[in-house]
């Protein structure tokens, strides 16, 4: 039977199958990890085995960036598997010309899940590494399989070293913050830590790769560090910005986001509306049929968005959504519970329902995303 070939996702990659339903997606940058590492590893091949070709030693160098790059995968693997198992959903799997990601869908709020989720990726790193060092050691001399197997012990031994480093958004990082935790620390102050000691380390891979790389692999060697080093400062930021936004959750409620609305016809134009809900100074606008029931709630985007000379003759139903259940909320939602409603329906608006069925107002999206980002 043919397997269906690899599927192009819109974020301008492939995706290669799944694990436990998790899309494995190969980014199209992991093509330049690739070359870099055929122009690197190509040289040492063929000063390592002799009488090889330079076509051969090159050619030899991209098929290892291939298996390394299925071994940074089994590395992510292990990651996604332990993560499932302890009850948190991945997203997917990413690899890309930096490396690759466990797109987890939120952090583990207990310090042993992050440390086992953590560590179990550099752990399939180390395992492979064990295995090519015994396979090397048994193999002969001078030979193309031998040299390929010691690359392989040397960059696994590496990545599992590399991503042990004490600082997000590294593996190590993850069990500093899990560690910092355990000591009674909260979530946030734990992933600040975690965060700044990251922003450290890519200060020192910079300039120590400044310094190492201009007189080894060359230009492309100091771009590529320094690529790593941009990376991990910028995915430390990052991660210090979710979890601020995460420690804003609990603060999360209705009553804090709700707008007063306004009740108007289904029949009336953008016009008539808008100038009902200024004259009113109403922040929300809510369709009714004859018996005034409800029956869709107005998009402030797309209302805006009426350009002056077409409000006069544009009904007000263009730019409404109709009400569904997830457009509705009960008014006593908060933290965690509000924020699953609006993930399972995403909306501009919601239509806030008090315990007996009427409505209590309006809130909206936009609101709800400034006040986790601490702006509103």
């Amino acid at each position: 039977m043919t397997p269906d070939p690899p599927r192009r996702t819109a974020q301008k990659g492939w995706v290669l199958t799944q694990l436990r339903g998790v899309p494995i997606v190969v980014s199209r940058s992991w093509l330049l990890a690739g070359l870099l590492l055929c122009a690197v590893y190509g040289p040492i091949l063929r000063d390592a085995v002799p009488r090889i070709s330079g076509s051969t030693a090159y050619a030899s160098a991209f098929g290892f960036a291939v298996v390394f790059g299925f071994c940074v995968l089994a590395h992510e693997a292990g990651h996604t598997l332990v993560s499932i198992k302890l009850g948190y959903p991945v997203r997917r799997i990413v690899l890309f010309a930096l490396g690759g990601v466990s797109e987890i869908e939120r952090d583990p709020q207990r310090a042993r899940d992050e440390l086992l989720i953590a560590g179990s990726g550099p752990l399939v790193s180390v395992a492979i590494a064990v295995g090519s060092w015994f396979a090397y050691d048994a193999a002969p001399a001078g030979r193309l399989l031998t040299a390929l197997l010691g690359l392989l012990f040397w960059s696994n031994a590496g990545l599992a070293a590399f991503n042990l480093l004490p600082g997000l958004p590294l593996d190590g990082g993850r069990v500093l913050r899990a560690a910092v935790m355990g000591l009674g620390v909260r979530p946030l102050r734990a992933t600040q830590v975690a965060a700044w000691s990251g922003r450290t380390i890519a200060v020192v891979v910079l300039v120590v790769g400044f310094l190492v790389d201009r007189s080894t692999v060359g230009l492309a060697g100091g771009l590529f560090t320094a690529s790593v080093a941009g990376y991990l400062w910028f995915a430390a930021g990052h991660a210090m910005e979710i979890a601020e936004i995460v420690d804003r959750v609990p603060g999360l409620s209705v009553d804090r986001l709700l707008r007063p609305g306004m009740f108007v016809p289904a029949g009336l134009t953008v016009a008539e509306a808008l100038q009902r809900a200024w004259g009113t100074n109403a922040r929300g606008l809510v369709l009714v049929d004859a018996t005034d029931r409800p029956t869709a709630i107005v998009d402030e985007a797309r209302i805006g968005a009426v350009p002056p000379e077409r409000r006069a003759w544009t009904p007000v139903t263009a730019v409404a959504r109709p009400l569904e259940d997830g457009l509705t909320l009960p008014e006593h939602l908060d933290g965690d519970a509000l924020l699953d409603r609006v993930r399972a329906t995403p909306a501009s608006e919601y239509l806030v329902l008090h315990a007996d069925g009427s409505a209590a107002g309006i809130i909206s999206a936009r609101d709800l995303v400034e006040q986790l980002k601490g702006t509103s």
